[in-house]
């Protein structure tokens, strides 16, 4: 009964904290994109916030329309219309992280051995990860929409995390904001580790502390990100309102 109680209340929390992130993330594109400000900025700096952006907008949807199903309709959504945003969130999320690392390792005349170190990394990782699911977690009596999503959700974590993992490498060659990319990089490891304790809890159809933590995590996740967001926002108005 308490871990039921808390599952609302962080459901909730949840649901608010990825619609500050979403606030946040469009907040800085719009403000990449004033005529004041695009000119500091490389194109492909303004595509990348622009697919942060649009990947947060649609987990904020999926999280609106999670906790309508759990909390109008009184059911556990399971396979339904939060996971398709949240499986266009997560694309857009890794298109990101990972233009963002061929943009650096470019730059830095590293292209060759940063595309290697994305591909190697991503293929080791998730490969562990599939076997250690199939292994451990995963049910494979269970359908095929809730085994595809099983594997999807941690292993599309997992290739996020390695894609931003240049963020560590590079976030000080970053003008103005760099250090604030740090804040996203560990707001994809709380995702990722919360993944895989939802991708446990929802197979053993317990929530139980596993749960909470998974939700506690998805919390911080968001918090970091829209950390980051204001941040950059700050930084950037702060720097146009000097040059002017």
């Amino acid at each position: 009964m308490v871990f039921e109680s808390a599952q609302q209340i962080l459901y909730l929390i949840t649901l608010i904290a990825a619609g500050f992130t979403a606030l946040a993330g469009l907040s800085v594109v719009h403000r990449f994109t004033l005529k004041k400000t695009a000119l500091s900025y490389s194109n492909v700096f303004v595509f990348i916030f622009a697919l942060l952006a649009f990947g947060y907008s649609c987990f904020a949807l999926a999280e609106l329309t999670w906790y309508l199903i759990f909390e109008v309709f009184d059911q556990f959504p399971s396979v339904s219309m939060p996971d398709f945003y949240w499986v266009i969130g997560s694309v857009s999320l890794l298109i990101a992280f990972t233009t963002f690392s061929l943009y650096m390792f470019k730059q830095h005349k590293s292209l060759g051995k940063g595309s290697l170190f994305l591909f190697l990394g991503g293929a080791v990782f998730a490969g562990i990860l599939y076997f250690a699911l199939s292994g451990t977690v995963v049910d494979l009596s269970k359908g095929k929409g809730h085994l595809f999503l099983g594997y999807f959700y941690p292993i599309a974590s997992a290739l996020i995390l390695v894609a931003s993992a240049s963020v560590y490498l590079f976030f000080e060659k970053v003008e103005h904001f760099g250090k604030f990319l740090m804040y996203l990089l560990f707001a994809n490891l709380a995702f990722f580790i919360g993944d895989v304790l939802y991708t446990y809890y929802s197979f053993k159809s317990v929530y139980g502390i596993t749960g909470v933590l998974s939700d506690v995590l998805y919390i911080a996740a968001y918090l970091l990100c829209t950390l980051a967001f204001v941040s950059i926002l700050r930084k950037v108005k702060m720097q146009t309102e000097n040059r002017g």
